[in-house]
């Protein structure tokens, strides 16, 4: 229930326990995890406190109620959860949503869905929410999650009231696969499963390569791709992961050209010290390369190609330094 986040998540619980005391319930919010790992779990009980005619938030009141129960087996009519459908959100699972909830509620007077990793929202299946958003009906709550809300529309961020979660886990003490984990998971289980994979290691190592390889030797980098790359990352999801993997990097090395607390790659502080003479206004040039070209992922575009792409204009960036 929702009292169980009162006290990692207390600025969090508190605004969302306000919402509804004081009527001032959103029609959208959107849940910045920062890699809480138990956000979905936050969203369901805000969701039950939310359908609840009580507004009860605690089983102690709620006494483990059929309606809740219904909830946790994900039974209940009136709460849906949208998961990504491979690697992104469909606009066919959007379709289906309005289409469901625009029928009359059956059971009281509300309505939530929970769109789970709203950063894989395609072009399409972005639009398409934009549009339920644009007009809400009365009673229907949109809860949307993601690890990372710059790869959102800023049109569907600008009509969510915004919630950022506080990451209750330390990764100080956890090696680079480990926190990298944290990152591109969403939940316990996700994490243990990534980290668990020795294949995950293998393309951590394979990243890492590649960018030293860039570093040294530029666009010659292009004629070596297959051995550097190409070999070992093939999927769609796998190469949103090292692109999300080279993005985390440099933004390390930014922290430490700024003076900052390396934060994931402390594992490779060697080469953050190699690289950190890197010109800052080249260094944020390649985030912004690596970030835009990672959106193009979510397109049918050819992964050779965009790899040559990903060369040639970083390369970019260090001719316009």
């Amino acid at each position: 229930m929702l009292d169980d986040f009162s006290l990692e998540q207390n600025i969090v619980y508190k605004t969302l326990i306000n919402s509804i005391k004081n009527d001032k319930l959103s029609h959208a919010y959107l849940i910045e995890t920062n890699g809480y790992p138990t956000a979905l779990d936050l969203a369901i009980a805000f969701s039950k406190y939310l359908l609840c005619p009580n507004h009860y938030s605690n089983n102690k009141n709620c006494k483990d109620c059929t309606q809740c129960m219904s909830i946790d087996k994900n039974e209940f009519i009136e709460l849906k959860i949208i998961d990504p459908d491979g690697q992104w959100i469909k606009k066919t699972q959007l379709e289906d949503l309005q289409d469901e909830f625009s029928k009359k509620s059956v059971i009281g007077n509300k309505k939530v869905y929970i769109i789970n990793q709203a950063e894989k929202l395609n072009v399409s299946s972005s639009n398409s929410l934009l549009k339920f958003l644009e007009e809400p009906e009365e009673g229907i709550i949109a809860i949307l999650i993601t690890e990372n809300i710059y790869q959102m529309l800023s049109t569907i961020v600008s009509r969510c009231q915004v919630l950022s979660l506080k990451n209750k886990v330390d990764l100080t003490n956890l090696t680079t696969l480990e926190k990298i984990a944290h990152y591109i998971c969403n939940n316990k289980s996700d994490i243990e499963n990534y980290v668990s994979d020795d294949n995950n290691k293998v393309k951590l190592d394979k990243v890492i390569e590649f960018i030293k390889y860039y570093e040294d030797n530029h666009l010659n980098t292009i004629i070596y791709m297959n051995k550097l790359w190409h070999d070992y990352i093939k999927e769609k999801d796998e190469l949103y992961n090292a692109f999300t993997i080279m993005l985390l990097f440099y933004k390390d090395l930014l922290n430490l050209k700024l003076g900052k607390r390396v934060e994931i790659f402390n594992d490779y502080i060697d080469l953050l010290d190699k690289l950190e003479k890197t010109n800052l206004d080249t260094l944020t040039q390649k985030i912004n390369v690596i970030m835009d070209l990672r959106e193009l992922i979510k397109f049918n575009v050819n992964n050779n190609l965009l790899m040559d792409k990903l060369v040639i204009e970083l390369e970019g960036c260090e001719k316009n330094a």
